[in-house]
């Protein structure tokens, strides 16, 4: 099932890369349904009402890897302990939250890709020339438009919805995916995204969730009991690690000491014989 749906979603990848790129204006299209040329700005934007309801949803993911992330954290903390979430959920969750919205959406694409966001483009009141979405190189430098991490960010919770019971996943799933477009939807309502960018970060998203699926948790592949020992292992190795570290400094700080233990006793002997 994994890998059908992660082919599916390479070839919804390439369908929406190819359309965007046919007919960039698109994007232009979809920031214009939300900008107000009388005052050149985006209104939303300045909506309290609507800032809220952004801080809100921006929340909602890390609410829901932060029970994996926890117990990850105390197994390397307490090796012998069982873990109470299966480790090869814990470590699907927290593992597309960093490789999804962490590595490749806010490392690898919006801090290197260069696309302007939407306020930023002449279009729109800016100065900055638009930038079609297969075009990196414009006049962002940090933190750029291209992908959404927002939308990224909301498009993860998607991982969470793949653990409901298979009757009930397709809805949760599709309760996942509405959520992502939902928050993106925001963000090009606010004038920070283009709808490329949410629809980018949602294919992404969702692409690195199924491969994490594909190696973690497909029937055949799933082996928790052997995954826990491993973690085991490099706890353990973790924690000798820090006890050689930890004895290296000390015996350092031991040797500065007597050291400087050495030239007081000289300085001292020396203040006598004058």
């Amino acid at each position: 099932m994994a890998r059908r749906w992660l082919l599916a979603t390479l070839a919804v990848g390439l369908l929406v890369g190819l359309v965007f790129a046919v007919f960039p204006g698109i994007d232009l299209w979809a920031a214009s349904l939300f900008y107000d040329p009388e005052t050149g700005k985006f209104p939303m934007a300045r909506s309290e009402d609507w800032e809220a309801l952004r801080n809100l949803a921006y929340w909602v993911p890390y609410l829901l890897v932060a029970p994996s992330l926890f117990v990850l954290i105390r197994k390397f903390v307490f090796p012998r302990t069982r873990m109470i979430i299966a480790p090869s959920v814990a470590l699907f969750l927290v593992g597309t939250f960093i490789a999804g919205p962490g590595i490749l959406t806010n490392m690898v694409l919006k801090d290197n890709w260069g696309r302007p966001r939407p306020h930023q483009v002449e279009q729109f009141g800016g100065k900055a020339d638009f930038e079609p979405w297969w075009r990196p190189g414009g006049a962002c430098h940090r933190n750029c438009s291209f992908v959404s991490g927002e939308g990224s960010l909301a498009f993860w919770t998607v991982a969470p919805a793949m653990l409901a019971p298979p009757a009930a996943r397709p809805f949760t799933m599709g309760a996942a995916v509405l959520y992502g477009l939902t928050v993106g939807s925001l963000r090009v309502g606010f004038g920070r995204h283009f709808l490329s960018d949410v629809l980018f970060a949602g294919i992404f998203t969702v692409g690195m969730i199924l491969l994490f699926y594909y190696l973690l948790l497909a029937p055949g592949r799933r082996n928790d009991p052997a995954l826990e020992a491993r973690l085991d292992k490099i706890a353990f190795a973790l924690h000798r690690g820090i006890a050689a570290l930890l004895a290296g400094i000390g015996t350092g700080l031991a040797r500065v000491g007597a050291g400087l233990r050495h030239s007081g006793h000289k300085l001292l002997r020396r203040a006598d014989s004058d």
